[in-house]
């Protein structure tokens, strides 16, 4: 029987023991693709309201499938706004991966949309979150400030400066590597400049000494053992473009190769 996942409110549980977890972005905003992919074996999704084109209606629909099959959803937001991370919660979001983390302040921004106990997140209970009522208020609160993981990323110069009064702020859960984005703003010359290895290993030994999940995207698993060797247990691998892309290549290649 193909997987089918039921550990959603474990997976902070999970970073925070240090279990290595694998998931893939998602840019074709259909639900569809979650359900498929909540029978994968993959620990999480990540839907991309970043770089791709969701609307609320197409996260709405995407977070129905994953909760319904109980596979963790996390949303990229596109930006910093607290009603966008509310709502994306109250869709039942297992947390957000919040792009161009460059300051506390910009952590304590999300926490504060993030997070009940901090008094400023707008409260309803008749969400997908809340059981649509069904679950005593103070109980949901406190269920969703446990499970609710907000995954800082790491991609900008300001934000190696920063670095370590980024990973010092306790509503951090993940520092999450965007290594295009970081080598970009650093002036790298591309994926392989060894310098952006030095930058990766910078911010995997500041989160690890800090008590921080660190994450990173790949867009291979090969690389996953060396990074888990240097203390990076959360990965992001491609997407689900990527992977129907390299699939859809692989059967081509092999008609491709049949003698006429």
């Amino acid at each position: 029987m193909s997987p089918i996942h039921t550990h959603g409110p474990l997976l902070r549980k999970r970073m925070r023991e240090g279990v290595p977890v694998i998931g893939t972005f998602l840019k074709t905003t259909c639900p569809q693709t979650v359900e498929v992919l909540a029978r994968s074996g993959l620990d999480f999704v990540v839907l991309d309201a970043e770089h791709a084109p969701y609307d609320i209606a197409g996260l709405d629909g995407a977070l129905l499938a994953a909760h319904a099959l109980g596979l963790p959803a996390l949303v990229r937001i596109p930006d910093h706004r607290p009603s966008f991370i509310n709502s994306c919660l109250d869709m039942g979001a297992h947390g957000v991966m919040v792009p161009h983390t460059r300051s506390a302040a910009d952590v304590e921004l999300v926490a504060d949309a993030a997070r009940y106990a901090r008094r400023k997140r707008g409260f309803s209970p008749s969400t997908r979150a809340g059981n649509y009522g069904q679950i005593d208020s103070c109980e949901y609160r406190g269920r969703a400030d446990a499970n609710n993981i907000i995954c800082c990323q790491i991609e900008d110069s300001e934000a190696m400066e920063r670095l370590e009064e980024i990973a010092a702020n306790n509503s951090v859960d993940c520092l999450f590597i965007g290594p295009a984005d970081l080598g970009l703003s650093l002036g790298y010359d591309g994926p392989n400049d060894p310098r952006l290895g030095d930058a990766i290993r910078t911010i995997a030994e500041v989160g690890r000494r800090h008590g921080r999940t660190v994450g990173l995207f790949v867009s291979s698993v090969d690389i996953v053992p060396d990074m888990i060797a240097i203390g990076i247990t959360l990965f992001v691998c491609g997407s689900d473009q990527s992977i129907l892309l390299s699939g859809a290549k692989g059967v081509a290649q092999i008609m491709a190769n049949i003698p006429t």
